[in-house]
């Protein structure tokens, strides 16, 4: 008897026109379905032109390299400037409990979308296959956010915003609890030890207790 033949996941499907903030998006997903499939070191961007409908020219009319794509994919589903404490601060006029309201609004409702605990399982398997990635990924968004937000961080401790603590003088432990989370649904589930709801609620409690001025 003679068998189907199998669908084969990196067959160019048709293309049609999207908008590039659409099309970066396709590309993405198929980079990240490529990655975890394959691994970093044997992924092309040849296998992930094909996974996304593209042509190679395709995928170079918006990224450089595999490296590239690497990088936005962390930038797009983990930790990006946009995530900066540093930003809210300079940026909102309520309440410092607003203020933290808002940092955790941001930073979980990147959890709203699939790609970002595969990206964060993606980064813990394929993170030292791609250290140039890793090492511009981190210079230009994760220095430059504790940079940012440590100058503003000491200046509403200077003003008697925030209560001066371990905490305000290392303010980049505040995304622990986030962290925390992700490799925990990573390694155990995400029903495991804490659900996504209770480490909201508790990293929103453990900031406004270690930075409120009592």
């Amino acid at each position: 008897m003679a068998h189907a033949p199998q669908p084969n996941p990196t067959a160019r499907k048709p293309r049609r026109y999207l908008p590039s903030a659409e099309r970066k998006r396709e590309i993405l997903d198929a980079a990240l379905r490529e990655f975890m499939n394959d691994g970093f070191a044997a992924s092309t961007v040849e296998r992930i032109a094909a996974r996304a409908g593209l042509s190679k020219s395709g995928i170079y009319a918006h990224y450089d390299s595999k490296e590239q794509i690497f990088e936005e994919l962390l930038d797009t589903a983990l930790l990006s400037s946009q995530d900066s404490f540093g930003l809210l601060l300079s940026g909102q006029a309520g309440s410092l409990t607003d203020i933290v309201d808002a940092y955790i609004d941001q930073i979980y409702s990147r959890l709203e979308s699939p790609m970002a605990v595969a990206t964060f399982q993606l980064l813990m398997a394929e993170g030292r296959r791609a250290p140039r990635a890793i090492e511009r990924w981190s210079a230009g968004v994760l220095a430059r956010m504790n940079q940012d937000t440590q100058r503003l961080v000491r200046d509403c401790v200077a003003r008697g915003i925030m209560r001066q603590s371990p905490v305000t003088e290392n303010f980049f432990v505040v995304i622990s609890p986030f962290v925390f989370w992700l490799a925990k649904s990573v390694l155990l589930g995400e029903d495991a030890l804490v659900s996504l709801t209770q480490m909201r609620e508790l990293h929103r409690q453990l900031m406004l207790d270690a930075l409120l001025v009592r």
